[in-house]
């Protein structure tokens, strides 16, 4: 119960930030330019992301080095490294921040700046936390991962996905509803943020949601933010086997 009212304390704090952020990010995609293809732009980079095209068949076919301002395209797979992290906006304001050893694929986006209506829909596999935009003020973003379908209307979600579970983090926002892939009735809706629901079977139903945690929200933080500290360690290293050698 601690922990919970300690969580609780933040909401007022966290539904400001959240508000800051979503208008800057708004800001930043409509000051840009873009073509009919382009969906939105890479705000941020840490070390190595790739865009991947593959065909319709699977077959891979291009692979590019994403920096800052790469202009984002349907369809494609954004791949990060295992210190990689990169930031993408799109057009309506929504942002996704993926983690190391990560990947993403925009499967569908649709966006009317005029009525803001539209739909996100994505594949996720590793580490993803997405803040949504206009179009998930009316729909709700969905998540596809490898057991679970999350979705995700007006807030911030952090989802964790490997081959065999799902973990989707509800930090704030109006709705987050959890199905898994091969259960339909155990889909599961939750309307007051603040909790964490596991998949980690897509046959089973979803067990009670827990609590999500001040500590488990800065461990989701380091593994987003904290990857230039492991970089300026590695570089240290490889300065001190250098001193070495050259001593010897």
């Amino acid at each position: 119960m601690k922990i919970r009212n300690y969580f609780l304390s933040h909401q007022s704090t966290k539904k400001l930030l959240f508000q800051v952020f979503v208008t800057l990010v708004s800001l930043l995609a409509s000051s840009l330019a873009f073509t009919r293809d382009e969906i939105g732009v890479a705000a941020a980079v840490n070390t190595t992301t790739t865009d991947n095209f593959y065909d319709p068949s699977g077959m891979f076919e291009e692979r590019r080095l994403v920096e800052e301002g790469y202009k984002i395209i349907q369809n494609r797979t954004i791949e990060t490294d295992e210190k990689g992290k990169a930031q993408m906006i799109l057009i309506d304001g929504t942002a996704f921040t993926i983690g190391p050893n990560s990947r993403v694929i925009l499967d569908k986006f649709v966006y009317n700046p005029e009525t803001a209506d539209g739909f996100l829909e994505m594949q996720a596999t590793g580490l993803l936390r997405l803040v949504g935009g206009k179009v998930t003020k009316k729909n709700a973003a969905t998540i596809n991962t490898s057991v679970a379908t999350v979705g995700i209307r007006g807030g911030i979600v952090i989802v964790d996905s490997d081959n065999e579970s799902t973990s989707a983090a509800f930090v704030y926002g109006q709705e987050m509803e959890v199905i898994p892939l091969q259960n339909q009735g155990g889909r599961t809706v939750l309307t007051e943020d603040g909790f964490v629901v596991e998949v980690n079977d897509p046959y089973d139903d979803i067990e009670t949601p827990e609590l999500l945690t001040a500590e488990a929200l800065a461990s989701y933080s380091a593994e987003f933010e904290g990857q230039e500290e492991d970089e300026e360690e590695d570089s240290e290293s490889e300065s001190e086997e250098e001193s070495e050698e050259e001593q010897t």
